[in-house]
C-alpha cells in the first residue's frame, strides 16, 4: 500500500501478547499488545496527505473476562504532527463508533485520553483505535516488535489493511475498570457449521468454556439443549481449569423433530461444589433455522468482458454453449475489468472489487466457488466443469422468490418487482437488498471485437442499474411479501424489443471484504410484456417451460434474438415471434 518505510527498524525478539495488569488500582486493567516503554520503536506513515486510522482488535474471548466492566481511558503513542485527532471504540472496523472523542492535540509519545462517557463491556469483540489527518509523507504512527492479525490494523482514507507482517505492534491501549470475581466459569464463544438446516440434517456445535475467575475450578458439568430442552444427560468434567484457561467441547444435534422456523442451539456450563459469582455467562445460545422447503433458484451470472479483450470470444463461446441450455441462469455482462469500450456502464466499475483482475471473468451469485474471491477465470474450464459450478449454485436453498414485469409506453419503461419470502427470511437476512438491472441483447457494436472481428452483435449488455449500487433495502409489505416499482426512459439507441429486466436479492454487505454487496439469494428476469410485435405467451422467465428455435435446439430466454420460437409448457405448445 502507500505507507512509508522507516529510516531505521529495530524489532523486539518477542511478541507482546494481550496483557491484563494492575495500573492504579486492583480493579484497573490494561488491554493492549504493545510494550509500555517507547524503546526500539519505528514510525510509519503514508506518502500522500489524508485521513489515517489505526486500531487493534480485542477478541470476544478476552472481552468476556471483563463483561460488565467499563473502558474509561484510551492511550495511544504517536509522533506529534497529526491534525484533528480522535480516539474511538467500534464493534467492527467499518461500523460506526460506539464511542468517539476528539483530542485537542497529540504530544510526542504517550497520550492518555479520559473518555467523557465510559463504555460498558458486553463481551463482544472490540476495535480500539484513533483517526487523524496527516501531512504528506508524515511518519507519525509508532510501532514496535512483531505483531499478529490483531495488532496492526491501519487505514488510509477508510481502506483498512492488516500490516502486521510489515510493521510492528501499534501503541494503543484501553484501560478497563472491572472487578474479576474469584469464581466465574462461563461459555465465552461458540459456532455452528451453518445457519439453516433441513430436518433430516444434523447440526454440529463447538463451544468454549473459560475460567473467567481468579481461582481454579476442579469440576464442572456441560449440558446441551435445543430451545431450552435438554438433549441427553450432559457431561461431568473432573479436570482442573486454571484462571484464563479454556476448553472447547463439541456436540451433534439431531433436528428431525423440529418445525420450520427459528431455533436455538445451546450449551450450559455449571461449576460443581463452588458458587459461581456470575451466572449470566453460563449459557450460550446460537440461533439457527430449519426449513422444510425452499424456492427454485435462478443463478445470477455476471460476466466481465470487453471488446479489446482478445480472450473474450473464447469465453463467450463457452458460455453460449452452456447457458442457452439452462432455464435457471440470468446472464448479464459488465464491460469493465480490462480496458473499457462503447458498452461500459460507469455503475459497473465497483463490481471489479469482487476480485476481477482482467477479462474474461465471471461471478456466480456473488459467492466464492473457485479461489479466494467470487470472481474467477472460466475460459480454462470445460463445459462439464462450468456446468458443475452452475449446478452447485442452483442447489443452494433460496428462501425468497421474485417475479418481474417490464412494460413500455413509447420510450417510457415501467418495472414492477414482486417478492415472496419464507416467514423466517427477515430474521435470517435483516438487511437484504433488492437490485434491479436493465439489460439489452443483440446490440450491434461500432468497434470490432478483438479476437473475433466477425462478431458484430453482443448480448447481455447492462444498460442501467435502477437501484443503489449496493441495492435498495427491501420495504416489506408484511412478514413475507414486498413490492418495488420504478420507471426509467430508454435511450434512443436502445432496441426496446431486446430489453429485459434482471432483479435479484442480496444479503447484507460484509464490509470487511470491500465487496459492493453480499451473496445473491435469488434472481429473476423478464422481457417487455406489452410490446407490439412480440407474442408474449411464455416469454417471461418460467423454469417450467422450454424454448426451441426452428432448428429444434433449446435456447435460453436471454438468447431470444429476432425470429420464430416454439414454447413448450407441459402439453401446451405455442409459437412466439420476436421482431
Amino acid at each position: 500500500m502507500k505507507y512509508l518505510a522507516t529510516a531505521h527498524i529495530l524489532w523486539l525478539l518477542t511478541i507482546f501478547i494481550l496483557c491484563s495488569s494492575s495500573v492504579a488500582a486492583q480493579n484497573n486493567h490494561v488491554l493492549g499488545y504493545c510494550p509500555e516503554e517507547l524503546t526500539n520503536t519505528e514510525s510509519v506513515g503514508f506518502e500522500e496527505a489524508g485521513k489515517i486510522s489505526a486500531a487493534i482488535r480485542i477478541p470476544g474471548v478476552t472481552m468476556m473476562r471483563y463483561k460488565g466492566g467499563k473502558i474509561t481511558r484510551i492511550r495511544i503513542a504517536v509522533k506529534d504532527g497529526f491534525e484533528k485527532p480522535s480516539v474511538w471504540i467500534r464493534t467492527s472496523l467499518t461500523a460506526s463508533s460506539v464511542v468517539t472523542q476528539s483530542i485537542k492535540e497529540l504530544n510526542n509519545g504517550w497520550n492518555e485520553v479520559e473518555l467523557n462517557k465510559s463504555f460498558t463491556i458486553t463481551g463482544e469483540e472490540l476495535y480500539i483505535g484513533y483517526t487523524a489527518t496527516q501531512p504528506s509523507g508524515f511518519k507519525g504512527i509508532m510501532t514496535s516488535g512483531h505483531g499478529n492479525e490483531n495488532t496492526s490494523l491501519i487505514a488510509y482514507e477508510n481502506n483498512w489493511n492488516d500490516y502486521h507482517n510489515e510493521i510492528g505492534i501499534l501503541f494503543i491501549q484501553a484501560i478497563v475498570e472491572a472487578e474479576i470475581p474469584a469464581n466465574d466459569l462461563g461459555v465465552i464463544n461458540g459456532t455452528i457449521d451453518k445457519d439453516y438446516y433441513q430436518p433430516s440434517e444434523s447440526l454440529k456445535i463447538n463451544a468454549t468454556v473459560e475460567n473467567l475467575g481468579t481461582q481454579s475450578v476442579d469440576a464442572y458439568r456441560v449440558s446441551w439443549l435445543i430451545d431450552g430442552e435438554a438433549q441427553g444427560d450432559g457431561t461431568s468434567i473432573t479436570e482442573r481449569l486454571e484462571p484464563i484457561q479454556t476448553k472447547t467441547f463439541s456436540n451433534i444435534f439431531c433436528l428431525s423433530n423440529l418445525t420450520e422456523g427459528k431455533h436455538y442451539a445451546q450449551m450450559v456450563v455449571k461449576a460443581v461444589d463452588i458458587f459461581d459469582e456470575k451466572s449470566d455467562n453460563d449459557t450460550l445460545s446460537i440461533p439457527f433455522y430449519v426449513y422444510t422447503s425452499s424456492f427454485p433458484r435462478t443463478v445470477l451470472l455476471e460476466h466481465f468482458t470487453s471488446l479489446p479483450c482478445i480472450n473474450c470470444p473464447e469465453g463467450d463461446r463457452l458460455l453460449e454453449e452452456i447457458v442457452p441450455n439452462r432455464q435457471d441462469v440470468a446472464w448479464v455482462s459488465h464491460h469493465v475489468g480490462y480496458k473499457e469500450d462503447e458498452f461500459t456502464l460507469t455503475e459497473s466499475r465497483p463490481y471489479v472489487n469482487f476480485g476481477v483482475l482482467g477479462n474474461p471473468y465471471i461471478i456466480l451469485d456473488r459467492t466464492t466457488f473457485d479461489g479466494d474471491t467470487p470472481a474467477f477465470i472460466f475460459n480454462n474450464k470445460s463445459t462439464t466443469e462450468l456446468n458443475m459450478y452452475f449446478d452447485i449454485a442452483t442447489q443452494q436453498p433460496s428462501f425468497v422468490q421474485l417475479k418481474a414485469e417490464l412494460t413500455a409506453s413509447g420510450k417510457d419503461l415501467s418495472i414492477t418487482i414482486d417478492g415472496e419470502a419464507k416467514d423466517f427470511f427477515q430474521p435470517l437476512y435483516p438487511r437484504a437488498t433488492l437490485n434491479v438491472f436493465l439489460v439489452e441483447d443483440h446490440v450491434k457494436a461500432i468497434g470490432s471485437q478483438a479476437g473475433d472481428v466477425d462478431k458484430k452483435y453482443h448480448d447481455n449488455i447492462v444498460r442501467a442499474i435502477l437501484t443503489r449500487q449496493t441495492g435498495n433495502l427491501i420495504s416489506w409489505s408484511d412478514e413475507t411479501t414486498f413490492n418495488f416499482t420504478t420507471t426509467t426512459t430508454a435511450d434512443d439507441s436502445w432496441d426496446i424489443s431486446q430489453l429485459r429486466v434482471v432483479a435479484f436479492v442480496t444479503a447484507a454487505t460484509d464490509r470487511s471484504t470491500n465487496y459492493p454487496t453480499g451473496e445473491v439469494l435469488n434472481t429473476t428476469q423478464s422481457r417487455i410484456s406489452n410490446l407490439s410485435g412480440i407474442a408474449l405467451q411464455g416469454i417471461a422467465t418460467d423454469n417450467t417451460q422450454t424454448i426451441y428455435n426452428m432448428e429444434g435446439q433449446i435456447v435460453g430466454n436471454n438468447q431470444l434474438n429476432p425470429g420464430l420460437y416454439i414454447i413448450k409448457k407441459g402439453n401446451d405448445i405455442k409459437k412466439a415471434i420476436i421482431r
